[in-house]
């Protein structure tokens, strides 16, 4: 007589003395009490923050269509997939949000995605801007969009999405974000005035809202959630620092990294991670700090 698992009696208030059936390489299949299995998933995925996760096989090609189908069956946060620009340089691009801003956005609804952003920063330093200010222009209010960073990652001829390999490229698309503006003919700004839809581009980096959930100094006032009106926390960050800190390239050294909220009550100064793991800000100059690699495959 078979017995199928659906057929057997509903088990309510569990004991930390009862079972569960396991499966094990080294002593086969056995009980073990229900504290021991809670204990090792404490230990085992909540350990500094999401684990570190498996390599997707998948083709960009391949991930792309399923995703865009909806069908995000074993994908999960923390999987990864190792890239390698045409510099020759490594990196690790890891499932930051899966369908993390579905049916948002207007007027056009935000369909099936998955974010994915570096483990480690990109090699080598970048300037969020030339001059010290963190305010937009009359042709992009968006302090992000206006930045020499946007521009740095985005340019299609000399920028880092250049060096991307071919066969990822036509699988990015442009995130659309609510942004926020900054900028006044009449001087620069310390302070948000408004915001809209656009599109962060191909490559980004995310705001402080997306790393930390909460504004710390960027911009809170007025509903502006720290570089826009639609930012939620990436799961990929939540609950520990692992993902938080980042190198400087490929395994390097910890290192400060660029968010794209502008600072609070400042003209000139970004927000930034630490290389604490902390929630900073830093000149739009600064010749120190990193930036990640993101992009949105959908």
């Amino acid at each position: 007589m078979s017995l199928k698992t659906n057929e057997l009696q509903k088990i309510t208030g569990l004991q930390g003395t009862d079972t569960i059936l396991v499966d094990t390489d080294a002593k086969g299949t056995g009980r073990a009490p229900f504290d021991a299995a809670t204990e090792f998933f404490k230990e085992t995925f909540l350990a500094g923050g999401v684990p570190y996760g498996k390599e997707l096989t998948d083709s960009w090609a391949n991930l792309r269509a399923r995703i865009l189908a909806g069908d995000m069956a074993g994908i999960h946060i923390g999987d990864y997939k190792t890239i390698t620009l045409t510099t020759g340089e490594v990196v690790i691009m890891e499932v930051a949000g899966i369908d993390h801003y579905y049916k948002c956005g207007y007027p056009t609804m935000i369909g099936h995605h998955v974010d994915f952003i570096s483990r480690d920063c990109l090699a080598g330093t970048k300037v969020f801007n030339d001059t010290a200010t963190n305010n937009g222009t009359a042709a992009e209010p968006n302090p992000w969009r206006a930045s020499k960073l946007f521009h740095t990652l985005n340019d299609e001829t000399v920028g880092v999405y250049a060096a991307l390999p071919a066969d990822l490229k036509p699988c990015i698309v442009e995130k659309i974000a609510l942004l926020e503006h900054r900028f006044s003919a009449a001087g620069a700004l310390e302070s948000d005035t408004g915001w809209d839809w656009n599109t962060m581009g191909k490559l980004w980096v995310p705001t402080e809202v997306e790393v930390f959930g909460n504004t710390f100094w960027s911009d809170g006032d007025a509903g502006w959630t720290g570089g826009g009106g639609c930012n939620l926390q990436y799961p990929i960050f939540y609950g520990g620092a692992k993902h938080i800190i980042k190198g400087a390239g490929n395994g390097g050294g910890r290192c400060a990294w660029w968010e794209a909220s502008a600072r609070r009550q400042s003209a000139t100064r970004v927000c930034v991670v630490g290389y604490g793991g902390d929630a900073g800000h830093t000149v739009a100059t600064d010749g120190g700090v990193y930036a990640p690699l993101c992009f949105r495959i959908g």
